[in-house]
């Protein structure tokens, strides 16, 4: 599991305008993306318990905040929050308090 948060981030100028700054959520190579998706969860949803042993999966909070359990471990996740699973771990949404909005991917391993 890799965590990663806009506030910890590292702040570098963008390579086509440095005038520009980014902030870099990872910066180890995940290639291969297969999947992006967007979703809003409301108080009180779950997503079960499940894991891709081919596929990491990679969770962004764009608003509000929710608590993943990943092989066992609670993880808050809130906004500008970033995880990424890893393949064959297992990963679900057991807690959300307030309406949350997520970005998420499937990458290749």
């Amino acid at each position: 599991m890799r965590r990663s948060d806009l506030k910890t981030s590292k702040v570098l100028p963008i390579r086509h305008n440095p005038a520009l700054v980014k902030r870099v959520l990872l910066d180890e190579p995940v290639s291969c993306v297969r999947h992006l998706s967007q979703a809003v969860f409301r108080p009180g949803d779950t997503a079960f318990t499940h894991s891709h042993d081919d596929a990491f999966e990679v969770f962004y909070c764009v608003k509000g905040e929710c608590v993943f359990r990943v092989k066992g471990e609670e993880v808050l996740l809130r906004k500008g929050s970033c995880l990424v699973v890893e393949p064959g771990e297992a990963h679900s949404i057991e807690k959300v308090s307030k309406i949350t909005e997520l970005l998420f991917m499937l990458v290749e391993r």
